[in-house]
């Protein structure tokens, strides 16, 4: 794992991935990301900018603010039940305590979604393990990773990394996958891919 990593590092630097000014606003960036592009999360985000958290729950133009970002109905019910949780249980707690187990007790919010916002909003040991993930190990150590391995996976990479790592090497599995290690992989431009037994 600390090979790929590093090698990850060395093409595209520090990634400082998920900048994010409270554990609220990455609350709402995890799940306005589920099932869709950053690029529609940016514009929704955009729209929420300067609503108060207490607010937020009781717009009754909440479906359309967050429109961009697709599932608006099924999300700004998900969002709600969070922001309520988070506002309730959460924010007046002193850590440590499991974010992820508390995320995960709220409909709407699946492990993806509950490791992005322990790692990401409250620095806890922890990291989702998405479609990007799958793709970048299975080729780079010729591994045949499903999403049923999630949890294996997941602590297979807690083991191996601390938590500002696990931060950091997230953000750099997702910019490669995007980048060159697509589903049809650009491996005639990628600087790693003398390295991957899964280059074509």
């Amino acid at each position: 794992m600390r090979s790929l990593f590093v090698s990850l590092s060395r093409t595209y630097g520090f990634m400082y991935w998920w900048p994010a000014s409270s554990p609220s606003e990455v609350i709402v960036g995890a799940i306005l990301a589920q099932n869709t592009s950053w690029k529609n999360v940016e514009k929704a985000l955009k729209l929420l900018r300067g609503i108060e958290l207490n607010d937020l729950i009781v717009r009754e133009d909440l479906e359309d603010l967050i429109r961009p970002a697709g599932f608006y109905r099924q999300k700004s019910r998900y969002l709600r039940n969070a922001i309520k949780y988070y506002i309730d249980k959460i924010e007046n707690l002193s850590l440590p305590f499991s974010v992820r187990e508390e995320m995960l007790s709220i409909e709407g919010i699946g492990r993806e979604t509950a490791d992005s916002i322990a790692l990401y909003a409250f620095h806890q040991r922890t990291v989702p393990v998405d479609s990007y993930t799958l793709r970048v190990l299975n080729r780079f150590f010729s591994s045949n990773f499903s999403i049923k391995d999630y949890e294996h996976i997941r602590h297979l990479l807690i083991q191996a990394f601390s938590t500002d790592e696990l931060m950091e090497f997230h953000g750099l599995i997702d910019e490669h996958a995007k980048r060159v290690c697509l589903k049809n992989p650009l491996c005639n431009v990628c600087k790693i891919s003398e390295k991957c037994p899964g280059r074509r």
